[in-house]
């Protein structure tokens, strides 16, 4: 009995002198401190941009911290559009500090509203940057706030202008056109390669559709012309089709989207254009 009394008062005094440790060690342990340095642009195209961040993780105190964890958020209109974490590990020496990286890559489709504000030729939206780093400290794991407020750039919607048509063959029952669509990038990135899906109409009336036709990538501030096949029955064609075998110049209209870095980009253009047979 005597020797269960004697474990259970050395236990009160080792707990004791634990908390007092932890006590001591709280007390002369200072708050780590986290400084935003920068953000810069990685990459942008028309799908997304990369964001760089730097902040300095500052350690006042005598001894090295390490990195526990990060975890961030990227919000733009009050919408979350990126999101991720990082693995811990990084040192941070004793009266020091130590440089936290990490990028952040928004896609713009999740961007509420993007194709309007392209449209509009807005060149950046405001983001907000949150988050926490998470330091290994003798007293635990410190939460430090990541918080930063900036503006992205914007890249610029594609322009489609039509070239003009031509007819490869005629029909009792119809004819086939070439539709000659240019499409012009403003952008100092190439546009990927896409899919276009549009209405096409003669002298205002509708005579077909494309669905799906493949569109080339577009190298950066260039431009390509697409060639699009296209059959025509006679009888939708109406008074036009007669203009189109005298080859004289017709009116012609395309409207649609096209898919192009998983944007639905408006296509919509018409004009009389010259015809080639």
């Amino acid at each position: 009995m005597r020797s269960l009394r004697l474990l259970a008062l050395t236990s009160i005094v080792a707990l004791s002198g634990c908390a007092a440790l932890n006590q001591l060690a709280a007390s002369a342990f200072e708050k780590p401190k986290l400084t935003f340095r920068s953000a810069t642009l990685q990459s942008l195209d028309l799908e997304g941009a990369t964001l760089g961040f730097l902040f300095d993780l500052e350690n006042p105190n005598g001894f090295g911290l390490t990195l526990a964890r990060l975890g961030y958020g990227v919000e733009v209109e009050g919408t979350r559009i990126a999101a991720g974490d990082m693995p811990g590990g990084l040192k941070i020496p004793a009266a020091g500090k130590a440089p936290v990286t990490f990028p952040v890559r928004v896609r713009f489709k999740d961007v509420p509203g993007i194709v309007s504000l392209l449209g509009r030729q807005q060149e950046s939206i405001r983001y907000k940057l949150g988050g926490t780093v998470g330091v290994s400290t003798p007293v635990g794991v410190v939460d430090l706030p990541i918080s930063h407020e900036d503006s992205l750039k914007l890249p610029r919607l594609p322009g489609f202008t039509l070239e003009g048509l031509s007819v490869r063959s005629v029909s009792l029952s119809d004819l086939a056109l070439d539709v000659k669509l240019r499409v012009k990038n403003p952008n100092a990135f190439a546009i990927p390669s896409g899919t276009l899906d549009s209405a096409v109409s003669l002298a205002g009336s509708q005579v077909g559709r494309i669905d799906g036709r493949a569109l080339a990538a577009v190298p950066a501030q260039g431009s390509t012309v697409l060639t699009i096949p296209l059959k025509v029955d006679l009888v939708r064609a109406g008074r036009a089709a007669s203009e189109l075998m005298r080859g004289a110049p017709v009116d012609v209209g395309m409207r649609g989207t096209a898919d192009l870095g998983g944007l639905p980009v408006p296509l919509d253009v018409g004009g009389r254009v010259p015809v080639a047979r």
